[in-house]
């Protein structure tokens, strides 16, 4: 099950340089991470602390790690706040350092003990390594700093689900939607709360629905072909995969899916 982190994204006004990394921050913003890192490498590159953060951001977005944690490192001890930690906690957890990214989001709180959402990555990083009591205090925390945030709500929502408290996801997920009409990462978990409860015409429901918000989901396609799978659909649930496979032809999952309805319905 896909974990869902958001961190705070904050720029430093710190420099005349600041004004330089506009048209950067808008490659940005258009995904085009590598002519974003090029064009900062450069121009007049000066290591400030500003484009230093955006290095890191522009590492992390396009998934180079080691080069994420060696600009955050740095620039986390020189500015010692909530939101870098916590990015750079973020940037370990996509890694598989689960340890060391608890320990980052630990500091974060420890500058921060009012970040809703600092709260609500910790719990996840311990779901992961499956400090299931540790992680309802976390998200516990998160929900009580900011009650009606719907990111901290579908994060405790994937906590009840993965232990096994069908019901009460539901109840939060629908709470959720019923706020955020187009939030589709809601309607995915509530479609797999409704598998785990093979409930699969309910579950197509709102996976259906997430595609229609987002058709550029991998997980709402490869959990859409997993209900189709076993509602004996096998042609659905081949062609979702397909789509699945355009969106992330490196995912492990979608071959092995493959396999079993190749292997089930002779296709």
């Amino acid at each position: 099950m896909k974990i869902f982190l958001v961190f705070i994204l904050i720029y430093f006004s710190i420099g005349v340089y600041a004004d330089n990394l506009e048209p950067i921050r808008k490659l940005r913003e258009a995904g085009r991470f590598e002519e974003a890192i090029e064009t900062l490498m450069k121009s007049n590159y000066t290591s400030d602390i500003e484009s230093e953060m955006l290095l890191a951001k522009l590492y992390l977005d396009k998934n180079a790690y080691e080069d994420a944690v060696r600009v955050y490192t740095r620039i986390c001890n020189v500015l010692n706040t909530h939101d870098c930690f916590n990015e750079l906690a973020i940037t370990y957890l996509s890694m598989g350092n689960y340890q060391q990214a608890i320990d980052e989001f630990e500091k974060s709180i420890y500058l921060n003990r009012k970040s809703a959402m600092v709260y609500s990555n910790l719990a996840q990083a311990y779901l992961i390594v499956k400090k299931y009591d540790k992680a309802e205090e976390a998200h516990k925390m998160a929900l009580k700093l900011s009650s009606e945030n719907p990111i901290v709500k579908v994060n405790y929502g994937v906590f009840l689900i993965k232990t096994k408290k069908y019901a009460e996801a539901k109840g939060i997920l629908k709470d959720v939607l019923r706020e955020n009409t187009s939030m589709f990462v809601a309607e995915l978990y509530l479609g797999i709360a409704h598998y785990m409860k093979e409930e699969y015409n309910s579950a197509l429901i709102h996976l259906n629905r997430g595609i229609l918000i987002n058709p550029e989901s991998y997980d709402l396609y490869y959990h859409r072909a997993v209900v189709y799978y076993k509602k004996g659909d096998y042609i659905n649930a081949f062609l979702d995969l397909k789509m699945a496979d355009k969106i992330s032809p490196d995912n492990p999952k979608t071959g092995e899916l493959k396999k079993l309805v190749r292997q089930d319905s002779k296709l």
